[in-house]
C-alpha cells in the first residue's frame, strides 16, 4: 500500500513542476536607456594642398551646462581634402541639445578658409522597442548666420569648403641679347676691347667731314702746298740779298 502510495506521488510531482514552470514570469531583457549620437561632417578643397583643416565643436551660447559632449580630446576634428569625420556624443536622457560647429582659419598663405559658422540641435527621443524603452535621436542644423531660419534652411549635411590659389609661376621673357647674357656668364662683359694688331688706318686719324676724300689728293695737296712755301721762301731770300747790294 505504501510503495503504491510513493508510486503516485513521484507520478504527480512531474506535471506540478512543469506548471509551475509555465506560470513563472518572464523577464524580458531590457533594452539600454541611452543613444550615441554621431554628427557628420565633411571637407572640400578647391585647389591642390595637403593641409588639415580643424573643424570644432562647442555649445551653443545659452546652452545648459549639463548637456553632452565628445569627449574632450574628440571635440576637434583634423579633416584633409575629401575627408569625413564624426562628433560621437552620448546621451542618456531625452531632450533638445544644441552645438555650434565651425572651423578654425589657418594661416597658409593663398588659403581661403570657409567661415560657415552651424547651429546644430540634437533632439533625443524615447523609442518603444520589443526589449523595452530606449533613446533616439534626430540631427537638424542651420547656417547660424541666418536670424530666423525655417525647415526650408536646413542644410542636408556640414560642409566646408576651402580654396587655394596661389599665384601663377611667371614666364622668362626671351633673352633680346643672349651674347651679353653669355658675356656675363664668362665674365668677359664690360671688359676694355682687346686691341687688334695691324696697319694704322691715317683716316681715322684725319679730321672727319661729310664728304669723303681721297688719301692720295690730300697727299697730293700736301706736297705741293710745302713746294710752293719753299719756293716762296728761297724767292723772298735771293729779293733780300739783292736789295742789300745795292
Amino acid at each position: 500500500m505504501n510503495q503504491a502510495i510513493r508510486k503516485l506521488s513521484g507520478l504527480l510531482v512531474l506535471p506540478v513542476l512543469l506548471v509551475a514552470l509555465l506560470l513563472m514570469p518572464v523577464r524580458a531583457k531590457a533594452a539600454e536607456y541611452a543613444c550615441d549620437a554621431a554628427i557628420p561632417v565633411s571637407m572640400e578643397l578647391n585647389g591642390d594642398h595637403d593641409e588639415q583643416f580643424e573643424v570644432t565643436i562647442e555649445l551653443a551660447e545659452g546652452a545648459d551646462e549639463t548637456t553632452p559632449l565628445p569627449a574632450e580630446e574628440a571635440c576637434s576634428l583634423l579633416l584633409g581634402d575629401g575627408e569625413s569625420g564624426n562628433f560621437a556624443i552620448h546621451y542618456t536622457e531625452p531632450g533638445d541639445y544644441f552645438y555650434v560647429i565651425r572651423q578654425t582659419a589657418g594661416d597658409t598663405a593663398y588659403m581661403s578658409y570657409d567661415a560657415t559658422v552651424y547651429a546644430v540641435q540634437v533632439q533625443v527621443t524615447n523609442l518603444e522597442t520589443p526589449d523595452g524603452t530606449t533613446l533616439t535621436y534626430t540631427v537638424t542644423a542651420y547656417d547660424a548666420s541666418i536670424p530666423e531660419p525655417d525647415t526650408e534652411d536646413k542644410v542636408s549635411e556640414l560642409a566646408f569648403l576651402n580654396t587655394y590659389t596661389p599665384p601663377a609661376p611667371s614666364t622668362p621673357k626671351p633673352d633680346d641679347h643672349p651674347d651679353i647674357a653669355e658675356g656675363i656668364a664668362n665674365g668677359t662683359w664690360g671688359g676694355a676691347p682687346t686691341a687688334t694688331p695691324g696697319a694704322v688706318n691715317l683716316n681715322a686719324l684725319l679730321p672727319q667731314t661729310s664728304d669723303d676724300l681721297p688719301l692720295t689728293a690730300l697727299v697730293v695737296v700736301l706736297v705741293l702746298a710745302a713746294a710752293a712755301i719753299v719756293v716762296l721762301v728761297v724767292l723772298r731770300v735771293r729779293k733780300n740779298k739783292q736789295d742789300g747790294q745795292k
